[in-house]
């Protein structure tokens, strides 16, 4: 399995949509499967304006992308908790990466399956 973690740099909805869009198609011509992107908190405190709106701007630009196809879907950290389809899948067909514990903390985190 190719797997692929970066850390989302932006702090912005505008700039972390073109990263993810850019980390999601080099992905793909590397031949990746699943790519995990961890969106730092710099705040210290996990329900803060600024990070609750980037992280659902990225929520919102990947629904997107998964209705036109530029993704088969992604899991958040939160529906990995819940059991959804989508992160039951991931564990099924990727064992190897749960149990997720690192960096959780300080950090959210989405799957992408490309």
């Amino acid at each position: 399995m190719n797997y692929k973690e970066f850390i989302l740099k932006a702090d912005n909805p505008e700039d972390a949509s073109t990263e993810i869009m850019y980390e999601i198609a080099s992905s793909r011509a590397d031949k990746v499967e699943v790519i995990r992107i961890d969106i730092l908190n710099n705040i210290n405190d996990r329900e803060s304006n600024d990070f609750v709106k980037l992280f659902k701007s990225v929520a919102r630009l990947l629904r997107s992308m998964k209705q036109k196809g530029s993704i088969q879907f992604f899991a958040t950290q939160e529906s990995i908790r819940l059991g959804t389809t989508e992160a039951v899948f991931l564990q099924n067909k990727y064992p190897e990466l749960f149990p997720i514990g690192k960096k959780t903390e300080d950090s959210s985190f989405i799957l992408i399956k490309i």
